[in-house]
């Protein structure tokens, strides 16, 4: 039986598009997945000329690139250059569309391909504010179409092996948890328009980094079998602030379960993060620790609690779950979409929109709860 075959559109073409279309093209088999495929039918840029260098340049791949693979393939036979966003929403041949454009045009670009029709996987942070989030959620119910925020790590095969240990309920009940993403970042090297710098185009730390964090909040302990609380609030929050622009170079928040457990989350633009603990939940029986980098770690420990504090697991364990070779991370979600849209679903059990919702409601509160100059930052609903 052939594969179902997924055929994308890619809105915007700089780096964070190129991954992702380079990874379309990559041999699904590398990564063990047989049932669905992807070609790129459509790139659109400001220009058909900006478009056709995005295309040109995938196409000529370097010697043992993987993605020389889905060149020779097809994976771009059918592809067409769009000298507008326009263009690739209405292409008869686009049946999902990858938003990769900055935070603050996530909304308006999700909204017209939703209400062209289109399937929609949208880059993280899904929109500036919940009501953006909440109008999102309401057209694709509306046009039956699926829609998923681009939280590439919940699919790697790490996440799917932490969540083995998890529902096992070998660690017991979490008691507390803590995630970081820092990096040492050079903000006063960088020009004005720089994402991190600029407010316009929501820049700190907050929304770039903070979905890193978040992602393991949701699945060590909001997933978590011993988890009730379907709302868990920011009960404190603190932002450092960038005085050349006013956005933030740190946020940290600390985010309660109800009847649970409390976590705090941080990001930080100023230090370079911890090695080997960039997330970790501690529980009653043991301890569960992420490596660095937590947007794309490989190995994670379950190691005893102290001595003084002694559980049921008695010795460190450590496991190692890399992305499969030839793969950047992010055709793993890209397989999830296609999934989805074959079996006729409008969004993913593992990456849901009530889930995306959580982590938004936290930013805005930390957000609003801040002296940043996104303090006061408003999504585009009703404007």
């Amino acid at each position: 039986m052939s594969p179902y075959t997924l055929r994308w559109g890619i809105i915007a073409t700089g780096k964070i598009s190129g991954q992702f279309a380079r990874d379309l093209l990559v041999d699904p088999s590398t990564r063990e997945v047989s049932d669905v495929a992807h070609q790129i039918t459509a790139v659109g840029s400001r220009s058909v000329e900006s478009a056709q260098r995005f295309i040109d340049g995938l196409k000529k791949p370097g010697e043992g690139e993987p993605v020389a693979w889905g060149v020779k393939n097809g994976g771009l036979d059918k592809v067409r250059a769009h000298g507008s966003y326009d263009g690739v929403y209405n292409d008869p041949n686009v049946d999902a569309i990858y938003v990769g454009t900055p935070h603050n045009l996530h909304y308006q670009n999700t909204k017209d391909a939703l209400l062209a029709g289109k399937h929609v996987l949208c880059e993280k942070p899904f929109t500036i504010d919940i009501e953006e989030l909440d109008d999102l959620v309401a057209i694709a119910q509306q046009k039956n179409v699926f829609l998923m925020e681009a939280v590439w790590t919940r699919f790697h095969p790490i996440a799917y092996a932490v969540d083995e240990v998890i529902r096992s309920g070998k660690l017991g009940k979490p008691k507390r948890f803590a995630a970081d993403f820092s990096m040492e970042y050079d903000l006063d090297s960088k020009p004005d328009s720089n994402r991190f710098i600029d407010p316009a185009l929501g820049g700190g730390s907050l929304l770039d980094m903070g979905p890193y964090p978040s992602v393991w909040a949701m699945l060590l302990v909001h997933r978590n079998p011993h988890n009730k609380d379907q709302t868990p609030n920011v009960v404190s929050s603190h932002q450092s602030i960038y005085k050349r622009s006013g956005v933030d170079l740190d946020s940290r928040w600390i985010v309660e379960w109800d009847g649970l457990c409390r976590g705090i989350l941080t990001t930080d633009l100023t230090a370079p993060g911890l090695r080997e603990n960039t997330a970790v939940v501690q529980c009653e029986e043991g301890d569960l620790i992420i490596e660095y980098p937590p947007q794309k770690p490989e190995t994670f420990h379950i190691i005893p609690r102290p001595d003084r504090y002694i559980g049921s697991i008695k010795e460190k364990t450590t496991h190692h779950h890399p992305v499969h070779a030839g793969n950047h991370g992010m055709s793993y979600e890209a397989d999830e979409v296609a999934r989805c849209i074959r079996d006729g679903k409008i969004q993913s059990e593992r990456m849901p929109w009530e889930e995306s919702k959580v982590v938004q409601r936290w930013f805005d509160s930390v957000r609003k709860n801040g002296d940043s100059a996104t303090k006061g930052m408003k999504g585009s609903v009703g404007h």
